[in-house]
């Protein structure tokens, strides 16, 4: 399935005319399997895009149905993800435990970012 990635979503992306290497996009979203997690920053750093582009790709992604969203939540204290996701932002509850540093987040919503799962 993580060759369905690319081949699914590189049309669209030429048709609105990306500029950026779709061969290191291919090489990237070919090391993902059915239900693993793709995190925007990850692919930022390795392709050199913005991360604009970056959430602009994925979400196209999700589009064609090769992706879905998943929210995730980073401690402000430590700066580490707190180890739980959620599908909806009606799904965090009200106080979520870093289990890293032990801090309780008491807005954790603030600290959400979008993060993919593959298909």
């Amino acid at each position: 399935m993580q060759f369905n990635i690319f081949a699914k979503v590189a049309p669209l992306l030429k048709e609105k005319k990306f500029d950026m290497d779709f061969e290191a996009l291919e090489t990237f979203l070919g090391r993902y399997h059915v239900g693993q997690f793709i995190y925007p920053s990850a692919m930022q750093r390795e392709l050199k895009l913005n991360i604009q582009d970056v959430y602009k790709i994925l979400e196209e992604a999700v589009k064609v149905g090769v992706l879905e969203q998943y929210l995730e939540i980073y401690c402000p204290k430590c700066q580490r993800f707190v180890g739980v996701r959620y599908k909806t932002i009606y799904d965090i509850p009200d106080e979520v435990s870093c289990m890293h540093c032990d801090t309780e987040i008491e807005y954790p919503l603030q600290h959400a970012i979008v993060i993919y799962r593959v298909l």
